[in-house]
């Protein structure tokens, strides 16, 4: 096997973080870093934990040692304190006279804010955008990692952790010399002399790649709508997105090193591209921003492709909906639309964030914040920790499962949201199976696609040799559907679930992978008014189940609710299936079964 510079950098990498922590290698578990019944705050405050339950400090817990230990004693298993790789502006500024050195550069060569934080100055200086390549800004960093482990905390959370290469499709950036210095090395060890002579190239030791695009007579102002198009360019956002995912990793060596001991890792990544999805092998959990859609006024339907790639990369995900979400939330006063993110959140095994402060943001008013009312939001996470048996542990029941093809995503192609939408709105179960490429260090495991009744591939697929013939024995065995292909999807896998007599439920199954507890059910109410936020209870509905999500037939069910007290319901046989009539069902709503 050729090994190229980029496969050295990867394998030192992972060297580095094995020798360090032999538990944090990238194939290593890491669904023990939360918990499914966690309560996570993404601010840190003490007066709340007892009264929200608070588990995991998981996103601005800056932290000091005495505050780490306050939380531990009330109850805080795992406290992370965070560094800003865009967001800390006033401190870089004051770090050093040549902050500017440390900016990230657009075509022009000029320095450009963070577009999100236009009303913030400091000393007459704009927030910039910083340059995770420059030696400079990773002084700071670094120093800002010693200042995160002397506080003795759990975990490392890192926001906007893209850096530079989070600027290439959004600002047009990623062109300051350090960069330009960096991507001559990427081009040496990867592109070939005659491929680079083609485009006239042949003095790489000088060659600066925004100077060759200005000298190809493009104008700045036209870069981001051409950029897919021009010379270079795959390679230049293939260099930006390796070297930070390389830095990320060795970030969290470095804080391991400091802190004499493993430490979890969380960044702010919403799971929403391929992009985003490239750190994923490196992390404990994702805490992040992903949307809610708060606009529409409607239960979301976009974080189911979020929860579900969290399960297909083992990986945790701590939610909080976008900045413009929680402005409108507090704009409209829509308490009721948050707690059903919340149930969902829960439903499919994972979090959202209690709400109790939140940042919001719109173009006009910038950043503002949300303080969620107590009263609205914490009897809901107290249901969770008390339905901590009902929640640890367990695994969605899934015959189904949704091919996730990162190099096709990266193409254009192979969208999977519609998709998993529609099996959720029709109550199949199914996870996601991720096929990753050169920027995702995921493969397919073909033990785990025998598990299923049918997998659902889009086309077309870009799939390396070695996981095309991974689907070869599904194909085979004609397992394999193509798209949303309702009827032949229920040729293969029936409707091992069904609800009579109200439409929008939405049905989970879930289930210890030991056995060692009957399955649970959660049904979740989609029924919501937006006139008056508030959910419109679905009653005497009959939810019919195939007796195989079972390893043996129950025989009763307790139905657990939200301030309620737990129900005793019948369940019976009919025409080969399992019934239950639910008398109510207001928001969520938890079925334990026994035997």
């Amino acid at each position: 096997m050729q090994l190229t510079a980029r496969t050295l950098l990867g394998l030192l990498t992972l060297l580095t973080i094995c020798l360090v922590n032999p538990a944090a290698r990238a194939d290593a578990p890491a669904s023990r870093a939360l918990r499914r019944s966690d309560v996570v705050f993404m601010y840190d405050n003490p007066d709340l934990y007892e009264t929200y339950g608070c588990t995991v400090m998981g996103w601005s817990g800056w932290g000091n040692p005495e505050r780490v230990q306050l939380a531990h004693e009330r109850g805080v298993r795992l406290f992370s304190t965070s560094v800003g790789f865009l967001t800390e502006g006033r401190r870089m500024i004051d770090f050093s006279e040549d902050f500017l050195d440390a900016a990230c550069r657009d075509l022009r060569g000029e320095p450009f804010p963070v577009p999100w934080l236009w009303d913030h100055e400091h000393k007459g200086q704009k927030f910039w955008w910083w340059c995770t390549n420059s030696p400079l800004y990773r002084e700071y960093l670094d120093m800002r990692l010693k200042e995160a482990m002397a506080s003795g905390a759990d975990g490392l959370h890192i926001d906007d952790y893209r850096g530079t290469s989070g600027s290439v499709t959004w600002r047009a950036g990623g062109f300051c010399r350090h960069c330009m210095a960096a991507f001559r090395e990427y081009l040496a060890a990867e592109v070939a002399p005659d491929q680079l002579a083609e485009l006239g190239i042949d003095d790489l030791a000088n060659f600066d790649y925004r100077e060759f695009l200005l000298e190809q007579g493009l104008d700045p102002a036209d870069y981001s709508a051409r950029r897919t198009s021009l010379p270079l360019a795959a390679e230049f956002y293939d260099f930006q997105v390796q070297s930070n995912t390389a830095f990320v990793a060795q970030y969290r060596a470095r804080a391991e090193e400091l802190a004499g001991r493993a430490i979890h890792l969380s960044v702010n990544s919403g799971l929403s591209n391929p992009h985003a999805l490239a750190i994923a092998p490196h992390l404990s959990y994702f805490c992040c921003e992903v949307g809610h859609a708060a606009a529409s006024r409607q239960p979301p339907t976009a974080p189911v492709t979020i929860y579900k790639l969290g399960d297909g990369l083992d990986r945790p995900v701590a939610a909080t909906a976008s900045g413009h979400d929680w402005a409108f939330v507090k704009e409209h006063q829509l308490s009721g639309l948050v707690r059903t993110w919340i149930a969902m959140s829960y439903a499919f095994g994972h979090q959202l964030m209690a709400p109790h402060r939140q940042w919001c943001y719109t173009q006009e008013r910038g950043t503002h914040w949300y303080s969620g009312p107590t009263e609205e939001y914490a009897w809901l996470y107290q249901f969770v920790r008390q339905n901590q048996d009902r929640l640890d542990g367990y695994q969605a029941i899934a015959p189904i499962g949704l091919l996730y093809d990162n190099a096709a995503r990266r193409a254009g192609a192979g969208s999977i949201d519609p998709i998993a939408q529609q099996l959720a709105a029709r109550n199949l179960p199914f996870t996601i199976v991720v096929a990753g490429d050169n920027w995702l260090d995921v493969r397919l495991d073909p033990q785990q696609l025998e598990e299923f009744q049918a997998l659902i591939v889009t086309e077309p697929l870009k799939l390396d040799a070695e996981q095309r013939a991974a689907l070869q024995p599904l194909k085979e065995q004609d397992r394999l559907v193509v798209g949303p292909d309702a009827e032949r999807l229920e040729d293969l896998v029936g409707r091992p679930v069904q609800v009579e007599g109200a439409e929008q439920v939405w049905v989970v199954p879930r289930a210890r992978r030991d056995d060692s507890a009957p399955p649970v059910i959660h049904l979740l109410n989609r029924a919501y008014d937006a006139e008056t936020d508030q959910m419109l209870p679905q009653s005497e509905f009959i939810l019919r189940l195939d007796p195989a999500l079972f390893v043996s037939t129950p025989t009763r069910a307790v139905l657990h609710a939200p301030q309620a007290e737990p129900l005793e319901l019948e369940v019976r046989t009919n025409g080969g299936h399992l019934e239950l009539t639910v008398p109510s069902l207001d928001l969520w709503a938890i079925l334990a079964f026994s035997r």
